[in-house]
C-alpha cells in the first residue's frame, strides 16, 4: 500500500472515531451547521468554477480499460466533470473511491460530482427502527463527506438521485407516501451536509418529470419545491430535449420560479427522440445551463439501447455516450459541439436550426443504406398492381389538398399501399410537395408534412422522404421557395425518423459539345465541377447546395445522356453520402443502361421514370469501388 493510501486510511479511522463518539453524533461544529447559499453566493460560484461540460459514470469499454483511461479520452474532447454514483460499501470504502476519481480527474483538468446513494443502503433507509436508520445513516454520510468539505476537486454534490421514479405518475396512495419519505429523508441530509459546512454546493437530482404534462398543482409538487428550495442550485435530469423545445422550455420555467439560481443538468443524452448532443447543447447555451451527458464509451452497460430494450437486437441509432469501444467517436460533429460549447451571449444563440443539428451523421446514412441497390420506377398510382417484378421500389407522388380534404382517407389509402408494398417486398419513396404547393401556407404545410412522417416514422416500407420535389423550377419567388425548404426539412426532423430525409434540388447539366471530353476535364487538378451546372426557374446554385448540405442522402434527378448525368453525379459523390437519382429519364434506352452502368460503379439508388430493360434491371448490382494506386 502506498503511503499516500496509508495517511488517507489514518485520516479516514480519525474521522471514523470523532464523528462516530456519542457525546458529537449530531454536534458537528457544535451543532451550527452553515446557511443555505444566498443566491450572490451560488452566482459567485458559477463564475469561479466556470462552464460544467461533464459526463456521467465512467463504464469500461472492454475489460481492460482502466479509468484513467476513460477519463483521458473524455478530457480530450473538452469535457471538464464526470458525475459518478460512489463505489463502496462502507464510510472507508467510499472516501477511497471519492479520492481515487479526485486524483485522476485532477491530473486531466476535470472535477467530480460524486452522488451519494444512502436509499441504496437498506440497513438505513429501510430499517424498520427509522430513529436508527436515520442516526447510523447521519454518522455515516458525515464521515464521508467530513473530509472532502473544502476539496476545489469536488465541483457539487449530488446528495439524492431522482427521488421515486413513479412521482409524476402517480398522485396519491402508496407512491406518494414513499416520494414523501425520501423527501424527508433529503431534507435530513441537506442539514447534515450544511453542519459539515461543506464549501461546495448542496444539490439533489429531485425534478426528472421534464414533460410539458408534469404535476405542478398536487400538494406533492408543492412539497418537492419546498424541499428543493433547500439547496444551493438547482439540479435536474432531462431526456427530453427535443418536441419544439416544449418539455425542456416547461421545465426551466417550472424551476426558475423556484428561484433564481444556476441551473445543472446532470443527466441528459438520447438520441432516439432528438434529445441527441445537437438539440441539447443549442438549448442549454441559450439557456445557460451546465450539463452531464450520460456516458462515454459504449461498454457492458448496454446504454446504447433505450431503457427496457436490449443490446441483444440491432440498434439505431445509439442511445446513449459519445465512443465505439476503440476509441472511435460515434459522431464526430457532435464532439466538436461537445468541444466548443460556451454560454451565449445576450442576443446570440449558438442554434443553427434542427435541419442542421438532427441530420444524419455519414455512418448512419451509410448503414440504412447498406441493404443493397434500390432499383425503382416511379408511378402516379397507389395501386402497385402493375409493377414489374424487377423493381424493387416505387416513388410515389402523396398530395397536400388530399390531406386537407379528407385526412382519414387519406392515411386509409396510404396505409394500403405501404400494405401492398410489404406484401411484394418493394419499399416506398414518397415525394411529400413541390412547388405547386407553395400558395398553401408554411404552417398548413408543416403540419402536413409533420403528420405523415409522424405517423410512419417507423415503417420499414418507406425508402425515404422526398419533402420538396424541384423546388423553385416553376416558382417565381426564390425567398419563399428557400424559405418553404427549411420549413419542411425542420418539420420533417423533429418527428426524428427512421428513414433519412431529402428533396431532390431543380438543376441539370449544360449540354456538352459532341467533341467535348467530359472525363478528361474532371481529372486531378483541372477546375471544373460547378461551372457547367443550369439552375431552372429561381433554383441556383446556393439553394441546390443548402439543400444537399441539409439532406440526409443526396437526390438528383436527369433527362440528360450518360456523360450529363455522371457529370452531375460527381458533384453528389463529393458530399460523401448515399445517392438517389429520384428520377431518371433518359432520351434512349441505349442511354439509359449505359447510366445504369454508371450507377453500379459508383452506388447510385435510383427510380427510372418509365420501364427500362428488365434484363439490365434484374442484372442491375453494385461494383466494388476500388482505386489504383
Amino acid at each position: 500500500m502506498s503511503d499516500r493510501k496509508i495517511l488517507r486510511r489514518i485520516a479516514g479511522f480519525a474521522t471514523l472515531l470523532i464523528l462516530f463518539l456519542p457525546s458529537c453524533s449530531n454536534e458537528t461544529n457544535g451543532g451550527k451547521e452553515r446557511p443555505q447559499w444566498t443566491e450572490k453566493q451560488a452566482w459567485e460560484w458559477e463564475k469561479k468554477v466556470g462552464v460544467i461540460k461533464g459526463f456521467n459514470e465512467p463504464a469500461t469499454g472492454y475489460p481492460g480499460m482502466s479509468l484513467e483511461d476513460i477519463i483521458s479520452k473524455v478530457s480530450e474532447y473538452g469535457l471538464n466533470s464526470v458525475r459518478f454514483w460512489v463505489p463502496g460499501k462502507t464510510a472507508e470504502e467510499q472516501i477511497e473511491s471519492i479520492h481515487r476519481y479526485a486524483d485522476i480527474c485532477e491530473k486531466y483538468g476535470m472535477t467530480i460530482s460524486p452522488v451519494l446513494s444512502i436509499q441504496r443502503c437498506k440497513e438505513y433507509f429501510e430499517n424498520p427502527d427509522e430513529n436508527q436508520g436515520l442516526k447510523e445513516a447521519e454518522k455515516v454520510i458525515k464521515t464521508i463527506l467530513t473530509p472532502f468539505k473544502d476539496d476545489p476537486r469536488i465541483v457539487l454534490w449530488d446528495i439524492w438521485n431522482e427521488p421515486n421514479c413513479d412521482i409524476f405518475l402517480v398522485d396519491g396512495g402508496t407512491n406518494e407516501k414513499q416520494t414523501r419519505h425520501e423527501l424527508d429523508w433529503i431534507e435530513k441530509m441537506v442539514h447534515w451536509c450544511r453542519e459539515v459546512h461543506l464549501s461546495q454546493p448542496i444539490t439533489a437530482s429531485i425534478f426528472f418529470d421534464s414533460g410539458a404534462g408534469a404535476d405542478t398543482t398536487s400538494e406533492l409538487f408543492k412539497r418537492r419545491v419546498e424541499v428543493e428550495n433547500m439547496m444551493d442550485l438547482h439540479n435536474f435530469h432531462s431526456y427530453s430535449c427535443a418536441n419544439d423545445n416544449k418539455d425542456i422550455d416547461f421545465t426551466l420555467k417550472k424551476i426558475r420560479a423556484m428561484s433564481d439560481r444556476p441551473i445543472v443538468c446532470t443527466e441528459c443524452l438520447t438520441r432516439v427522440n432528438g434529445s441527441g448532443v445537437g438539440r441539447t447543447l443549442a438549448k442549454f447555451a441559450d439557456e445557460h445551463v451546465h450539463f452531464y451527458i450520460w456516458g462515454s464509451f459504449i461498454s457492458d452497460r448496454n446504454w446504447s439501447v433505450k431503457w427496457l430494450r436490449s443490446t441483444y437486437d440491432p440498434y439505431e441509432v445509439v442511445f446513449h455516450n459519445t465512443m465505439y469501444p476503440d476509441g472511435d467517436y460515434i459522431d464526430g460533429r457532435e464532439i466538436d459541439m461537445l468541444r466548443e460549447f460556451k454560454f451565449s451571449e445576450p442576443g446570440e444563440s449558438a442554434d443553427p436550426g434542427i435541419e442542421i443539428t438532427e441530420r444524419w451523421s455519414h455512418e448512419r446514412a451509410w448503414k440504412r443504406m447498406a441493404l443493397g441497390p434500390v432499383k425503382g420506377i416511379a408511378t402516379s398510382s397507389a395501386n402497385l398492381s402493375g409493377i414489374p417484378s424487377v423493381y424493387n421500389s416505387v416513388r410515389v407522388r402523396f398530395s397536400y389538398n388530399d390531406w386537407a380534404k379528407d385526412k382519414d382517407a387519406f392515411f386509409a389509402k396510404t396505409d394500403a399501399l405501404l400494405r401492398d408494398a410489404s406484401a411484394k417486398g418493394i419499399t416506398v419513396l414518397p415525394v411529400l410537395t413541390d412547388d405547386d404547393d407553395l400558395g398553401v401556407g408554411d404552417g398548413a404545410v408543416a403540419e402536413y408534412v409533420s403528420s405523415v412522417v409522424g405517423k410512419y416514422y417507423f415503417d420499414p416500407s418507406i425508402q425515404a422522404w422526398d419533402l420538396y420535389w424541384h423546388p423553385g423550377e416553376k416558382a417565381s419567388d426564390k425567398t419563399a421557395v428557400s424559405k418553404r425548404v427549411t420549413s419542411l426539412f425542420r418539420s420533417a426532423r423533429n418527428q426524428y425518423s427512421n428513414q433519412p430525409l431529402t428533396s431532390t434540388p431543380c438543376v441539370r447539366v449544360k449540354d456538352f459539345e459532341p467533341d467535348f471530353n467530359y472525363h478528361d476535364a474532371l481529372i486531378h487538378g483541372k477546375t471544373n465541377g460547378w461551372n457547367k451546372l443550369e439552375f431552372p426557374g429561381v433554383s441556383d446554385s446556393d439553394l441546390v447546395h443548402r439543400i444537399w448540405s441539409i439532406s440526409d442522402v443526396l437526390s438528383f434527378s436527369t433527362d440528360q445522356p450518360q456523360a450529363e448525368a455522371g457529370w452531375l453525379l460527381s458533384i453528389c459523390f463529393r458530399y460523401g453520402r448515399p445517392v438517389f437519382c429520384t428520377g431518371l429519364l433518359s432520351p434512349s434506352e441505349a442511354e439509359g443502361i449505359k447510366t445504369l452502368e454508371r450507377f453500379s460503379m459508383s452506388h447510385v439508388f435510383w427510380y427510372t421514370e418509365k420501364p427500362l430493360n428488365a434484363g439490365k434491371v434484374a442484372a442491375f448490382r453494385f461494383l466494388p469501388i476500388s482505386t489504383k494506386h
